[in-house]
C-alpha cells in the first residue's frame, strides 16, 4: 500500500490529528516517519519531536532515538551534514527502516507545504522521493483555503497524487459558505474533499503538562493538574490588588507567569480559576506556600 504524506496549508492546521484518525481508523499496522522534526519538546533529558511522541504513545510504536526517526532539528545542522544530492538517500533509507514490518506508513510533513524546501526536506520533494499520495490539510478563512489548496494543487500537476483536501477548524459560521461555494470551487478543479472537521476549542487548548516540557520546568505542586487546560496566559507584573481589579484575572483557566518572590500574587492566583503559576527567577516560594497550592 503506498504510503500517505499529510501536509497543510498553514502552520498548526491539523496535520498530526488527522494523521492519528486515519492511523486509528485502520485495521493495518501503521508506521510514522516526519523525516524534520520541527516541534520539540524536552523529554527525559533529551529533545524530541512532539508529533512522534503522540504518535508513538497512540499507536503502541517503538520508541526510537533521533537519529532513527528524523533526520534533525536544525535546517544549519542538515546542511553541514549531508549534501542535497544525500538527503534523497538517508530519507529512504530511514524509511525502510521504519516501515519495515509495516502495513502502511504515514509521513508526515514539517510546517507547512512549503517549509523544508532549502534542505530537500519540503512536502512535494519528500513525497517524490517516498512514492507517497499526498492528502492537504487546510485551515482559515473559506477564500484563502480555497485560494491555497487550488495553488498547491496546481503545483503539484503532473508530481505527486492530491488524494484530497480536509478542510479543518470549521467554525459554525463558514461551514454554510463553504458547502454553497468553496467545495463547488475545489470540485470543478479537481480537488476531492474529503472532510470538514468543525472546530472543538478545547482541543486547541494547551494543558500543564505541555507547558511543563516545554519549559523543561519542575513542578514543585499540583501533581494532578497536568491534565488542567490553559485558555488565558497573564504576566504578574501587577501588584495583587491592582490585578485583581482587572477582569482578565478573574477569567477561568488562566496561566500567571510571575516571580517566586511575588507572594501577594500568588496567594492572590490560588482558587481565582487559575490553571497553573509558572514562576520565575528560579525562586521557589516557602513550603507553607507551595502547601496551599
Amino acid at each position: 500500500m503506498k504510503p500517505l504524506l499529510i501536509t497543510s496549508t498553514r502552520t498548526h492546521a491539523g496535520k498530526t490529528t488527522v494523521g492519528l484518525g486515519i492511523a486509528m481508523n485502520t485495521d493495518k499496522k501503521v508506521g510514522y516517519f516526519k523525516p524534520y522534526g520541527d516541534h520539540l519538546v524536552y523529554s527525559k533529558k533529551n529533545l524530541v519531536d512532539l508529533d512522534c511522541q503522540v504518535y508513538n504513545e497512540w499507536l503502541g510504536l517503538e520508541d526510537r532515538s533521533n537519529e532513527e526517526c528524523c533526520l534533525g532539528f536544525d535546517p544549519e545542522k542538515i546542511m553541514t551534514h549531508w549534501i542535497p544530492e544525500e538527503v534523497q538517500g538517508v530519507l529512504k533509507k530511514m524509511y525502510d527502516q521504519l516501515s519495515e514490518d509495516k502495513d502502511f506508513m504515514i509521513i508526515e510533513s514539517c510546517r507547512n507545504f512549503t517549509y523544508g524546501g532549502i534542505m530537500g526536506l519540503d512536502a512535494v520533494t519528500v513525497a517524490q522521493t517516498l512514492d507517497a499520495d499526498m492528502i492537504l490539510v487546510a485551515e482559515g478563512d473559506v477564500d484563502l483555503i480555497v485560494d491555497k489548496v487550488l495553488a498547491v494543487s496546481k503545483c503539484l500537476e503532473n508530481r505527486v497524487n492530491l488524494r484530497g483536501v480536509v478542510i479543518n477548524k470549521c467554525g459554525e459560521g463558514d461551514k454554510f459558505r463553504l458547502e454553497d461555494q468553496g467545495m463547488q470551487v475545489l470540485m470543478k478543479a479537481g480537488v476531492e474533499v474529503l472532510g470538514v472537521l468543525p472546530e472543538e476549542v478545547l482541543l486547541g487548548l494547551i494543558d500543564i503538562d505541555l507547558i511543563l516540557n516545554k519549559l523543561n520546568a519542575k513542578l514543585v505542586a499540583g501533581t494532578e493538574g497536568g491534565q488542567i487546560p490553559v485558555e488565558t496566559v497573564l504576566i504578574g507584573a501587577l501588584t495583587a490588588d491592582q490585578a485583581m481589579k482587572t477582569a482578565k484575572f478573574h477569567s477561568m483557566n488562566k496561566l500567571i507567569i510571575t516571580g517566586g518572590d511575588r507572594l501577594d500574587l500568588i496567594f492572590a492566583s490560588l482558587g481565582e480559576g487559575t490553571s497553573g503559576i509558572v514562576l520565575t527567577n528560579n525562586i521557589i516560594p516557602h513550603p507553607k506556600v507551595i502547601a496551599k497550592a
